[in-house]
């Protein structure tokens, strides 16, 4: 009840009051928007994100205490410091979405990837694994509220469904990622490899993203005005 009441005090004091509701063309104008090929390109980025996280984030306990040899006491605070980087991140992300919007998403996407090498190379320093979880908390929050803008802008006639979709592709990816290490674990893929089919889709994910950049160039995405 806390931490919520302290949520509310903080959105009711950073968030502008005065930001105007993009405008949208009623229940015809939100399905329409369906139609377009950047907002599903943009809802298959989010799911594919999400999922390269949760494929390892899941099965992050038995990692962290066999892999990395921490005790089950350590992993809750190497949780929390895993929250920490999601805080860090939301604010670097939202300030880069305003200025490089797809360039982030790429950007991190690949440091993402890069990360779930290294935790596969290095998780059995626990220093190291550490690190790389907090790492991990940061980039996803980095690239959500650019993901989130980025389909706003391509249903900019009906932006409303589009980003509630959106949060649903986002939950999609946390649970297809679960089911997907899942899968591997069972075929008999080992903890300390698992990480390999997280970077797998985070390279999937940039793929996506590589070719919805470049179908800007054939039809641009209008950008958000800046406040």
């Amino acid at each position: 009840v806390g931490i919520g009441l302290i949520s509310v005090a903080a959105i009711a004091w950073l968030v502008p009051s005065d930001v105007a509701e993009p405008s949208g063309g009623g229940l015809r104008g939100e399905l329409r928007v369906l139609g377009k090929l950047q907002v599903w390109l943009a809802m298959l980025i989010a799911a594919l994100t999400s999922a390269s996280l949760f494929t390892v984030f899941t099965y992050i306990k038995p990692y962290l205490t066999e892999v990395s040899g921490l005790s089950t006491s350590a992993v809750t605070w190497v949780l929390l410091l895993f929250g920490a980087g999601m805080t860090i991140g939301n604010i670097i992300g939202g300030r880069l979405a305003d200025w490089k919007l797809m360039p982030t998403v790429i950007g991190t996407l690949l440091l993402m990837a890069l990360l779930f090498v290294g935790f596969r190379q290095f998780g059995a320093i626990a220093s190291v694994a550490i690190g790389i979880v907090f790492l991990w908390g940061l980039l996803i929050f980095v690239v959500v509220p650019p993901l989130q803008i980025r389909v706003v802008e391509a249903a900019s006639e009906g932006p409303n469904l589009a980003a509630t979709l959106n949060q649903g592709a986002f939950n999609i990816g946390n649970a297809s990622g679960a089911w997907i290490g899942g899968v591997a674990l069972s075929a008999g893929v080992s903890y300390a490899n698992l990480p390999l089919v997280g970077a797998a889709l985070a390279l999937l994910a940039v793929t996506v993203a590589v070719l919805s950049q470049a179908l800007d160039r054939r039809a641009p995405v209008i950008p958000l005005p800046a406040e």
